[in-house]
């Protein structure tokens, strides 16, 4: 199957959606026979060095006409499309309506090949006093428009599977699937006490609403209580950050997946401030996951979507201060449960996801 993958970006733009993407491509050719290429329809743009992996092309413009222009010359070379929802990655206020019009267009086109959609996002949300207040609509708007047009969809949490479903009617309920790490995995879980007592933390992702500086030093402090002896601080950081802290703390800035996957490989526990209702969506705790560490995070709920668990799956900061720290065999546990629960939506089980929803549609 020649499948066409349209995003706002792909690698080495910083982009989580396109690293998604790339990621995937992957497996889906090596054990699904499914090639991809790649047309980048984003608001920014940073040329890929060649030679790529997969073949890259750019839409001129983000426009409807640019859009259907370029499928009426190319759309003989696809079976399929897998569109990725990322709305602010169209459109800086997330309404591309541009892309909604173009493909209800296309789909008037009898060449035009069928399109499977995976929603990133969905709609934006804030207070009365913001753009994403008044524009809400506007983007719910489109999503239904896209949804509708799509062959088959797909997204990473249940709250946005049973709005889709519910917004625009199917056949099939929308699979949830969570993503998967974009910095490797482990491929067998093996216990956090063979490895140094130490605490990674990626410096974005950060949802609390307070300076990474001030999450480091909470970091710190839950990293002392479960007596580890190091923080490790992943990723850029523009901000002072006091050296004050209850354990040493190594900022690494920068760096490759592949040095990621192994500075994880080699921590017990992870820190996280992503909001925890949205972990389906998180490809920081998808990492600290596939990497089987014990994982803290924020907020105050016990019960979070898509089968996560307060004290099954990670340790709620708010209860880890009210108790005796956990022993080594609980944070084991708690190590292979997070571990377990990725396993469905790994790299490879997620290309098999993908791969089931292609087959679906007949080459042409």
């Amino acid at each position: 199957m020649r499948l066409l993958q349209i995003l706002p970006r792909v690698p080495p733009a910083v982009c989580g959606v396109g690293d998604y993407a790339w990621n995937l491509a992957g497996p889906l050719s090596s054990a699904h026979g499914i090639s991809s290429e790649f047309l980048c329809a984003g608001t920014s743009w940073i040329q890929p060095s060649p030679p790529t992996a997969f073949p890259v092309q750019r839409l001129s413009t983000c426009s409807a006409r640019d859009l259907t222009d370029w499928f009426r010359i190319n759309a003989h070379r696809f079976d399929a499309v897998l569109l990725h929802v990322s709305p602010y990655g169209y459109q800086k206020r997330a309404v591309p309506c541009w892309l909604a019009s173009g493909i209800q267009r296309l789909q008037k086109t009898p060449e035009f090949p069928p399109i499977v959609t995976f929603f990133h996002e969905l709609f934006a949300s804030g207070p009365l006093t913001s753009s994403a207040f008044w524009l809400q609509p506007l983007q719910k708007r489109i999503l239904r428009k896209i949804a509708r047009s799509s062959f088959s969809r797909l997204t990473n949490r249940q709250p946005y599977a049973d709005w889709l479903d519910f917004n625009s009617p199917s056949k099939r309920a929308t699979p949830a699937l969570p993503v998967f790490s974009n910095f490797g995995e482990m491929t067998l879980w093996t216990s956090i006490q063979n490895r140094p007592p130490e605490m990674a933390m990626f410096s974005a992702g950060n949802h609390s609403g307070k300076p990474l500086s001030e999450m480091l030093t909470q970091a710190a402090q839950a990293s002392q209580h479960l007596g580890l002896t190091r923080l490790h601080l992943i990723g850029k950081c523009s901000e002072a950050i006091s050296d004050n802290t209850p354990i040493p703390v190594e900022r690494h800035g920068l760096l490759s997946p592949e040095a990621i996957s192994r500075l994880l490989g080699r921590c017990q526990v992870g820190y996280t401030a992503y909001t925890p209702t949205h972990f389906g969506k998180s490809t920081l705790l998808a990492a600290m996951a596939s990497h089987g560490l014990a994982v803290v995070c924020r907020g105050d709920q016990t019960q979070w979507p898509d089968g996560l668990t307060n004290q099954v799956h990670l340790i709620n900061e708010a209860d880890l201060f009210t108790s005796a720290p956990p022993t080594p065999q609980a944070l084991d546990t708690l190590s292979a449960s997070l571990y377990n629960w990725y396993q469905p939506h790994s790299l490879n089980s997620s290309a098999a996801v993908f791969a089931n929803e292609l087959s679906q549609i007949s080459p042409s």
